[in-house]
């Protein structure tokens, strides 16, 4: 006789990027256990993939996790692991001025994607031409980070970086995917921009949608061999989930 199967409640969460409604179950202790084991290794391919596997399973509603967008992998792992462990996240941030730690707690609940409203992958660089991007998925945004742990100039990283994220170029006659054409044709093609087109391309990067959450700090320590409390009141911004769980 089989062992009896314990119910798995299962929530409904609205996707950042598409409003799509997608079914999920929290973790389980298999997926905690893969996501430790990963971390042991230190290995980044590792716990990307495991990260990618744990997202897959506890995922009712078929998605290409691959294609997601990294704020959406990012926001779907935060109520994966909220629903898992308990919705009210304990950091600790350091204070700007005295630099003592101060202990904070938030709900996931009022965690959002911002910047998702008014953010377009569409880049006007003439009246003729143009790019469209790609958002970084979680495979994107692995090479990425291998790009920039290379031995190049921080120049030819950030150049090879945005080549990966060019979805196509087009003009008034036709479009030029990224498939049909070499890393080096791309990195060409961005060389041969102005200043100001290749600065409304990295402005893509910068207002791109992420995790992000402000929250209000009051530090209540005091500062070492003194009797009188810091008092430092300021408002942080967490951004990227390695800030709400690192």
């Amino acid at each position: 006789m089989g062992l009896p199967q314990v119910a798995v409640p299962e929530y409904i969460l609205t996707l950042p990027s598409t409003g799509e409604d997608i079914k999920y179950r929290p973790f389980l202790v298999k997926e905690e256990k893969l996501l430790l084991m990963a971390a042991e290794t230190k290995d980044e391919v590792q716990i990307v993939n495991a990260t990618r596997q744990v997202i897959k399973n506890c995922l009712f509603t078929e998605l290409d996790v691959d294609k997601l967008p990294i704020f959406d992998i990012e926001y779907i792992f935060l109520w994966l692991r909220g629903k898992a462990k308990g919705e009210e996240i304990e950091l600790k941030v350091d204070c700007p001025k005295c630099e003592s730690n101060i202990n904070i707690k938030i709900n996931i609940e009022n965690i959002n994607v911002v910047g998702i409203d008014n953010h377009t992958t569409k880049i006007e660089l003439t009246d003729e031409v143009g790019i469209v991007m790609k958002y970084p998925t979680i495979i994107l945004q692995t090479k990425i980070e291998q790009i920039q742990n290379n031995d190049k100039t921080a120049i030819e990283s950030l150049f090879e970086s945005i080549a990966l994220c060019i979805d196509y170029i087009y003009d008034k006659e036709n479009t030029y995917s990224d498939k049909d054409h070499t890393k080096k044709e791309i990195i060409e093609f961005l060389e041969s921009l102005t200043d100001d087109q290749f600065q409304n391309i990295s402005k893509f990067f910068e207002d791109m949608p992420k995790v992000s959450h402000k929250i209000d700090i009051t530090c209540s320590n005091k500062k070492e061999g003194s009797k009188k409390i810091c008092g430092h009141k300021e408002t942080l911004v967490l951004e990227g989930l390695q800030s709400f769980f690192g």
